[in-house]
């Protein structure tokens, strides 16, 4: 085998890994974070979501992990492409009770915030990934 097709096998192995990584965290995250995101504490009337963001600290790192050990900043961003996927297909469960819309708020601001800022904020969370992620990945070249 010559070096030029030993290289070009890497890469293919690389990008290979690159996507199962990125598959598992995003889909690890979605269902983690959808389980962490509900964690609310009540200090009087006022909602604490500290559970979104926990669960947006854990996407965050979870794709950054991804990336980095794949050594393919995109894996981050398929990760995160990923769970915001999954989260929007297991919201559309409209028999779900435990799912609180936003259109709920009026009844149950708590959970109706928290399940909106884990959602909007898996965005935030690829963009910060994707960020720290080039950060290492320079460091390493």
């Amino acid at each position: 085998m010559s070096e030029q097709q030993a290289t070009a096998r890497a890469a293919r192995q690389a990008t290979t890994i690159g996507g199962i990584a990125a598959l598992v965290a995003g889909l690890l995250t979605a269902v983690l974070g959808t389980l962490l995101h509900a964690q609310i504490l009540y200090v009087g009337q006022t909602p604490v979501i500290w559970g979104a963001v926990a669960a947006l600290v854990l996407a965050a790192a979870f794709f950054t992990l991804a990336a980095v050990y794949s050594e393919r900043i995109w894996a981050a961003a398929l990760a995160g492409t990923v769970a915001y996927g999954t989260v929007a297909l297991m919201s559309f469960d409209t028999t779900n009770w435990l799912i609180v819309a936003w259109a709920q708020r009026q009844v149950m601001f708590g959970p109706a915030l928290a399940g909106a800022v884990w959602t909007f904020g898996l965005v935030a969370s690829t963009v910060v990934a994707l960020f720290l992620a080039a950060a290492v990945l320079r460091r390493r070249r």
